[in-house]
């Protein structure tokens, strides 16, 4: 997990006493000056402002402190969205130490591992900034609540429907596994283009240079299918069970809401 960067600044903060002494000031020539006239307001405002600019400058003159500020990337709402992402994160850890080492909290790691990597990759890969946006927006956020019903039922919830649900969220946890790892690979193909220039720069060097021949630095590694398994195909399997297993988990929340209540 990415650690934020850091960076500290000198700031001037201001004393309020000179605005309280002013306001003093202000309030005791009301008392003696007829402030129902204009003269009476001047008189009583310029005493007031030249006790607040004699006290500033003077005697309450402030302090200077240091001010740290966290940041990944220096954008502020990609940034908040990585802080969530993190923190979403943590809490998917939390539910898996909790369902012990099944398969429910085997696939919550993946997905934590996955999504991990995507947030990693977003800090340091601003090419894919643009592509983890849906990520963020709506992949994370609903793992996130089906979590959350997940954990409701596990606590709250008894009855036919509640287990129901709960084994439905459990059902799908690998499958999202699945889809999130082949996201993150997904994010990874621009480091791979990336790689491989830089790789055949190097062979033609080599080659260059006399230091390796042709057949030296043939690629021996076999290209994986990136057809398999495509983005839209992906998009497709989460948003299909997620509204199903939303509809579901809401359904279940308000049932257990109205037996409560009874």
């Amino acid at each position: 997990m990415k650690q934020p960067k850091t960076e500290t600044k000198q700031v001037h903060i201001d004393s309020a006493l000179p605005i309280f002494a002013a306001a003093g000031v202000f309030l005791l020539g009301s008392l003696i000056f007829p402030v129902y006239n204009l003269w009476g307001i001047l008189v009583s405002g310029g005493l007031a402002a030249a006790t607040f600019a004699a006290l500033k400058l003077k005697v309450f003159k402030g302090r200077e402190a240091s001010v740290t500020h966290e940041y990944y990337t220096g954008d502020k709402q990609l940034d908040a969205q990585i802080k969530y992402g993190f923190e979403t994160i943590e809490r998917f850890r939390l539910i898996a130490q909790k369902e012990g080492d099944g398969e429910t909290a085997a696939s919550l790691t993946r997905i934590a591992d996955a999504a991990e990597g995507i947030v990693d990759d977003v800090i340091t890969d601003p090419q894919d900034r643009g592509d983890a946006s849906t990520f963020f927006s709506y992949y994370l956020p609903t793992i996130d609540k089906l979590m959350y019903y997940y954990e409701q039922f596990s606590k709250n919830a008894h009855g036919e429907n509640a287990a129901y649900s709960k084994a439905r969220i459990e059902s799908c946890l690998g499958m999202v596994a699945g889809a999130y790892e082949k996201f993150l690979d997904k994010l990874y193909r621009n480091d791979a283009a990336e790689i491989k220039t830089s790789i055949e720069v190097l062979k033609i060097m080599l080659r260059s240079e006399g230091l390796a021949s042709k057949e030296d630095t043939k690629t021996q590694i076999k290209k994986p299918d990136m057809s398999a398994y495509s983005a839209s195909e992906m998009d497709a399997d989460i948003e299909n069970i997620s509204k199903s297993l939303q509809s579901e988990a809401d359904m279940e929340l308000k049932q257990v809401a109205a037996g409560s209540a009874h």
